[in-house]
């Protein structure tokens, strides 16, 4: 028996002692081992991995690229902001690359040859590296989809990357060391087996054989005499060497299977939906914000502060603009925007946004709140709406569980439409519903009023019309300490008209940029107000709104 299990632990220990020798100098002790190292041509000017080649969690990835002198971008991102960002982009999809499957790939056409925006502008990637010669990104391998787009700095077409994929599993080097060890153990075990065997045998031959056959006489009763001494007991020794070799055994195998963190199945699925936003890139657009938005202010720049603002937003600040040059009156004063509470959303598709809220900085100051929005993956963030309520207004504060905004139930959010449909009728009316609190209204209360009084002349000769709206066809909806907020605007038009041969003129310097000395015919005026709204449970709301503002002016004067 001894000889049997001794040539079992040879033959397991012999290629166990190969295998992990041969994996020890194939990792080395960084543990990491090559997967993909390939030169890919394409017509396109990207090339982009489909997320079901990286459906593994476990390993880092070491993605490593170079498309030659014109610079290359290697990234990693999620699917819903890689997807969007390709999309209608001709791409080269690496469909299979791998342990068991080698690299394959294929062409997808699109509308476009080259994304809208080149990749490194963008601050949605998990990982990135973007210059000249080859660059290199990491990136722990999760359940959360993963995908890889690689093209040059400034994406054209077409593309030839030098392509190299490295994995990197925690503890694969101690894992294949012990695994010498391992086999170590069980040929010396196997040795040890083989050495007790034979010298057992011999020992059996030394006691028993006599080379004559056994006489019966012997064993009679009565007799004094033996053949010889009998066979000598087990030793104790040789059960505990056994019991010791199986032990290290099977404890090496134990700490051999929990050494190295195995690949497995990535669960992509719990994971299609993404945060809108991470803080460092909420605090970066802020930043970027605070500084553009000083200087468009400063320079009264129409296109530079487009390209941070959107909306109602945008709307405001271009009209103050011209406002302040028909008047010539001072540009706003540099202010900074650092909100304290990010609460963005998870979204599984574009468009995405979130909401900032700054707290009050003083007692004479009240609390400010940004609506920033994105188009698509292609887009840069862009502020739609800001309000900044009276000092009182107490501060709404959105649901932010573990870093994630809620967004409002389907309820909650039809108890806030029914609010924002008051609202809109008390602008146009100035009969302030039931259940809602406008007390911190602000530049509401004058929306009944918005436009030019016509206090003179025959008033049968003046036509005047006011129409009220809400702002967009989507209020973004977030839960809240008291059950649902949003931000919104509400803008009224005033349109003016005068019957033939009769004009008007506004005195002084005018309104807004209605000159003061011109004959007018014709006057069409537009004012927004911004709000927060938090709608209870039970109904009720709190409407909290900043001064009224110009939106838009235009009017005909006499020829």
């Amino acid at each position: 028996m001894r000889r049997f299990f001794g040539v079992v632990l040879l033959v397991l220990g012999v290629p166990v002692i190969a295998a992990g020798v041969v994996m020890a100098v194939y990792v080395g002790p960084d543990d990491t081992f090559g997967v993909l190292d390939e030169e890919i041509s394409t017509d396109t000017a990207v090339i982009t991995s489909t997320p079901s080649v990286l459906d593994i969690s476990g390993p880092t990835l070491h993605v490593s690229a170079d498309a030659g002198d014109a610079g290359t971008f290697v990234g990693v991102a999620h699917p819903v902001h890689a997807q969007s960002y390709l999309q209608d982009v001709s791409v080269e999809r690496i469909t299979a690359a791998g342990w068991r499957e080698d690299l394959a790939h294929e062409s997808a056409a699109g509308e476009e040859d080259v994304p809208a925006t080149s990749p490194g502008e963008l601050d949605w990637w998990r990982g990135s590296s973007v210059g000249t010669g080859e660059q290199t990104v990491s990136v722990e391998l999760t359940d959360e989809p993963t995908q890889v787009v690689v093209t040059a700095a400034d994406p054209e077409a077409p593309l030839a990357v030098d392509l190299t994929v490295d994995a990197e599993i925690d503890g694969l080097f101690a894992t294949a060391l012990l695994a010498t060890g391992l086999g170590l153990i069980l040929v010396a075990g196997g040795v040890v087996l083989l050495g007790t065997a034979r010298r057992h045998r011999r020992a059996g031959r030394r006691t028993t054989g006599t080379g004559k056959p056994p006489d019966p006489a012997a064993d009679a009763p009565g007799d004094a005499e033996t053949v010889g001494p009998p066979p000598p007991p087990e030793s104790p020794g040789r059960s505990a060497r056994m019991s010791l070799l199986a032990g290290i055994g099977t404890g090496s195998v134990l700490v051999l299977a929990g050494c190295a963190e195995l690949p497995g199945d990535a669960d992509g699925e719990a994971h299609t939906a993404v945060a809108a936003v991470t803080p460092q890139a909420a605090d970066d657009f802020f930043a970027y914000y605070t500084e553009t938005n000083n200087t468009a202010n400063a320079e009264q720049d129409p296109e530079l502060i487009a390209t941070v603002e959107t909306g109602p937003l945008l709307t405001s600040s271009q009209m103050s603009y011209q406002v302040q040059q028909a008047q010539d009156r001072d540009p706003i004063e540099p202010f900074t925007v650092a909100p304290q509470h990010i609460a963005g959303p998870e979204f599984d598709a574009y468009p995405m946004w979130f909401v900032a809220l700054a707290e009050p900085e003083s007692e004479e100051a009240g609390p400010a709140y940004y609506l920033v929005t994105r188009e698509d993956a292609a887009s840069p963030w862009q502020a739609e709406l800001s309000v900044y309520p009276p000092n009182d207004a107490e501060p709404v504060r959105p649901v932010i569980d573990d870093g994630t905004a809620a967004i409002a139930d389907e309820d909650s959010a039809a108890r806030g439409e029914e609010v924002l449909e008051a609202v809109v009728a008390y602008a146009e009316t100035g009969e302030e519903p039931d259940g809602v609190d406008l007390s911190g209204g602000g530049g509401l209360a004058s929306l009944p009023e918005q436009g030019i009084e016509i206090t003179e002349g025959p008033q049968d000769r003046v036509t005047a019309e006011r129409d009220c709206s809400l702002h967009g066809d989507d209020v973004r909806w977030l839960a809240s300490e008291s059950g649902a907020m949003a931000l919104a605007a509400v803008s009224c038009t005033q349109d003016v008209t005068l019957d033939e041969d009769y004009t008007i003129t506004l005195d002084g310097d005018g309104y807004g940029t209605i000159p003061g000395d011109t004959r007018l015919t014709e006057m069409t005026i537009t004012h927004g107000v911004s709000f927060v709204v938090e709608v209870d449970d039970d109904g009720s709301a709190t409407v909290s709104g900043e001064a009224m503002l110009p939106y838009a002016m235009d009017y005909a004067e006499e020829e």
